[in-house]
């Protein structure tokens, strides 16, 4: 099955023994380890800490309670769904059917209103992005292409554009449907504080978190298990923020984290999860950081003449481009 691609981590500790005896705790360390694996770690602590960061998020502002509490139950449900869906069990121990599932949990209140029967959506939509991430990793791992979070954008974006027909799902946050129109520049930033800030919420961003004591939080709990992704992560989002206002986009939705939580993950993503880390690839992912801004206008502007977000999906689309291409140069990839 086809995921976000981290390494496994050693079974030696004392939790993951303790897990492989106890089919309950299993199911916990498969969903916190889903939890990491949102930015490629297959690490318990490291999910652990995304949901302190998402509940530091909804107690200081710049998510809702109901953000943190889909997530964790999109998480849960997506685990415990690859059960009976048979899904391969080294995958499923690492995480690998979960961190889609957290994100549709994450996404679908953030933008439909909060009622009980969002909620009951919510949990139907976990579980079928277990089914998606299967059917997808199915076509996708026998042409060795990670199928990342695309399952996330595909069980959400359908939720989202459903809901323009069902009365019953009220939208909250969506941006409005309308035509392709030139922005007009957007101006700087104030400070390095400012920009330093936005560089954090863009991390955040990854998590529907807009808030940067959150950014920090999930970039400590990457360097628990790679100093080398928490790094490339921070770099992704500073470069995308840099390169976004150089291009004149709206100061306002760069200091949101708007135009860099896509490149938050391409960064590690080329650089050193799915590349072997050295000069080239670090050189090859910054550049695909950078392409990642454009793809990020271009999905915007698309998914904008329907009314719904781009999600991940400029990392998505930027991901597969480079590693495809990175074959062509003759060059084995690595994890």
């Amino acid at each position: 099955m086809t995921g976000n691609g981290a390494a496994p981590v050693s079974a030696a500790s004392g939790w993951a023994r303790l897990a492989g005896r106890h089919p309950l705790l299993a199911w916990l360390d498969a969903a916190l380890r889903g939890s990491g694996q949102v930015i490629f770690m297959d690490n318990p602590l490291t999910g652990l800490l995304n949901f302190v960061a998402l509940c530091w998020g909804a107690f200081a502002g710049g998510t809702t309670l109901a953000v943190a509490i889909g997530a964790v139950v999109g998480n849960l449900v997506s685990t415990a769904a690859a059960y009976p869906l048979r899904a391969d069990r080294a995958a499923l121990r690492r995480g690998l059917c979960g961190f889609n599932g957290l994100l549709v949990g994450a996404g679908i209140p953030t933008f439909l209103a909060h009622t009980p029967l969002m909620w009951l959506l919510l949990v139907f939509a976990a579980a079928g992005s277990t089914v998606v991430t299967l059917a997808i990793g199915r076509w996708f791992d026998a042409r060795k292409l990670p199928g990342l979070t695309f399952p996330f954008v595909l069980t959400t974006w359908l939720v989202l554009l459903a809901a323009y027909r069902l009365p019953g799902l009220p939208i909250a946050a969506l941006p409005p449907a309308e035509l392709a129109s030139q922005a007009s520049a957007g101006g700087g930033l104030a400070s390095i504080d400012a920009f330093i800030r936005a560089a954090l919420r863009g991390v955040a961003q990854v998590f529907f978190v807009d808030n940067p004591v959150s950014g920090a939080i999930f970039l400590l709990a990457l360097a628990v298990e790679s100093r080398w992704c928490a790094a490339l992560a921070a770099f992704g989002a500073a470069a995308a923020t840099a390169c976004a206002l150089a291009m004149g986009a709206d100061a306002n939705v760069v200091a949101h984290g708007l135009w860099s939580y896509s490149a938050v993950l391409t960064a590690p993503a080329i650089g050193c999860v799915f590349l072997k880390p050295g000069p080239r690839s670090l050189l090859y992912g910054a550049a695909a950081t950078l392409f990642t801004v454009i793809v990020q206008g271009a999905t915007a502007t698309f998914a904008g003449t329907l009314g719904i977000p781009a999600l991940t999906f400029p990392f998505v689309l930027t991901t597969w481009l480079f590693l495809l291409a990175w074959r062509g140069l003759g060059t084995d990839a690595g994890q």
